[in-house]
């Protein structure tokens, strides 16, 4: 073959790859709003769900006893329309909605909610097919729970609790149909029941997950018969995809896409400010990362806004705590480390020492395929990082796994540092601290501590500021959590994120949400009919 005709090949090859890449298949179902991610769901169960993209679908399939305002955190009633506490704070009464039904035709009553409850609470529960899940902590102040009467469903907690109402708000805390629990078992999560504005449909995974209107909703019928989410890994194709109709609306795209689509025809943006934090995880547990020195000597190395300029296009604010500015008890007295690399490698040297290890050392970075809120560009982040070591006898190979895989990898504690970071849908530090350094949430089934901190005095501090309903004396444990985490290193926060989209002029009714959650049942296609 000559060359001339080699290069017509290679470049026809391209040219069907990059078709296919931007969807060049089927044409689009025109009454159904298409949402494109970064990835897919890992389960609809909502117990065991542990990343945005499946949360995103979960808050549309169920509902939750109280809930966060379609557009503020403000908490308001959903399946329960009234409650209140006993004055010691110990019981909490919950009065249901008459006439709610399951998808399956089933009542959601307070027998059901005493059900779903049971499977966060109860040890072996013989509805938990997948291990411990992971947000029961968040729900081990409960005693026991109990339907007292038909619409009527009793908490006894074991101690007041700060932090009780909020989380019965979390999408951990959904409502599911009990039938179909029993019914599916292992495979409930493949084939959701809730009582929410949207019906499972399909799900192909790794291609579609559709949703179908519920007309019998409680709040009424959602505005638009059908939802469709898509993953797409690379930001380019979703782009691509926005632009020619193919898709409704595009998350989680750099600030440099979003700048460059600026002024496209038929495309408009919505911003927020988001609730987040993107961060560095070590692994405390095991090898030279176990050592602190080590730990402080990489986080004087990495310049966090030269690093932002690199992978955030600038779009992003330095992180010095494991939680947003703003939140009761941010300490605002930590002066972040200043780039110092005579100290870095001084302090890397010592760890090494004290680890007996030789340098240079090789080590595992484990890092997201796909961007995330608070992650952008997770594999700018990573070869930012790697530069920033290596002079320093730190040479780190990059792990790039599909998101899901990667968050697992990430639980088992098989990485020795790796990007992470969460979006909280309260804005109480609780969900921040409690669930990022605190040992309760070391669980290879899915716990968030990915540093798998494990330190007696902070665990402490945690504990007894849930439980602690003075304000200020909450907020002055969370100050000494933080100065703590500060200390020890098991992580480096590095940014905060404003939340943004870029989504079709067609699409009207859809608000983009602090907390991230996609809840898509006042979105609307002009010209649809539901």
């Amino acid at each position: 073959m000559s060359i001339s005709s080699w290069s017509r090949g290679i470049l026809c090859a391209v040219a069907f790859l990059a078709m296919a890449a931007v969807g060049c298949g089927p044409a689009r179902d025109p009454s159904a709003v298409i949402y494109g991610r970064g990835s897919d769901a890992e389960t609809l169960d909502p117990i065991h769900a542990t990343n945005g993209e499946t949360v995103n679908v979960l808050v549309n399939i169920y509902d939750t006893l109280i809930a966060y305002h379609d557009e503020t955190v403000e908490l308001i009633p959903a399946l329960a329309e009234k409650w209140e506490s006993s004055p010691d704070g110990l019981t909490w009464t919950f009065h249901l909605r008459p006439n709610v039904k399951f998808h399956d035709g089933t009542p959601c009553d307070a027998a059901a909610v005493v059900f779903n409850f049971e499977r966060l609470i109860v040890d072996k529960h013989p509805n938990v097919y997948k291990g411990t899940p992971p947000y029961s902590p968040n729900f081990a102040m409960i005693e026991k729970v109990e339907a007292t009467e038909p619409l009527t469903v009793v908490f006894k907690l074991k101690h007041p609790s700060a932090v009780f109402l909020k989380n019965v708000a979390l999408f951990a805390a959904s409502i599911a149909s009990p039938t179909a629990v029993k019914k599916h078992g292992a495979d409930f999560g493949t084939y959701p029941v809730g009582t929410g504005p949207y019906k499972f449909g399909v799900w192909k995974r790794q291609e579609e997950l559709v949703l179908e209107a519920n007309p019998e909703h409680w709040r009424g019928a959602p505005k638009n018969p059908r939802v469709i989410f898509v993953p797409v890994a690379e930001h380019a194709v979703r782009i691509a995809q926005l632009k020619r109709g193919e898709i409704d609306i595009a998350d989680n795209l750099p600030a440099s896409e979003l700048k460059a689509l600026a002024g496209t025809p038929g495309i408009k943006f919505q911003k927020t400010p988001g609730m987040n934090v993107g961060y560095l995880a070590f692994q405390t547990k095991k090898g030279i990362t176990a050592n602190r020195k080590f730990r402080e000597g990489i986080a004087y190395a990495i310049d966090k806004a030269k690093l932002i300029e690199v992978a955030y296009s600038g779009a992003a604010r330095p992180a010095t705590n494991m939680m947003p500015v703003g939140f009761l008890g941010y300490n605002a007295e930590i002066v972040d480390r200043k780039v110092d690399l005579e100290k870095a490698k001084k302090l890397i040297e010592e760890g090494a020492a004290e680890a007996k290890v030789s340098l240079p050392v090789t080590l595992k970075l484990f890092v997201m395929q796909a961007t995330r809120p608070y992650m952008q560009q997770p594999k700018e982040t990573a070869n930012f990082i790697r530069d920033s070591v290596k002079p320093l006898g730190v040479n780190l190979e990059l792990r790039i796994q599909e998101n899901n895989l990667h968050f697992q990898s990430l639980s088992r504690g098989e990485h020795d540092l790796a990007l992470a970071g969460w979006t909280s849908d309260a804005i109480d530090p609780d969900t921040f601290l409690y669930a990022l350094l605190d040992p309760d949430n070391i669980n290879d089934a899915g716990g968030n501590n990915m540093s798998r901190f494990d330190n007696a005095e902070v665990h402490r501090l945690l504990v007894a500021a849930q439980k602690e309903l003075d304000v200020e004396k909450r907020a002055a444990m969370y100050r000494t959590v933080q100065q703590m985490a500060f200390d020890e290193v098991p992580t480096m926060p590095l940014a905060h994120t404003d939340l943004q989209i870029a989504q079709r002029d067609a699409l009207e009714g859809y608000v983009l949400h602090p907390s991230s959650l996609t809840r898509m049942r006042l979105a609307w296609l002009k010209g649809v009919t539901p």
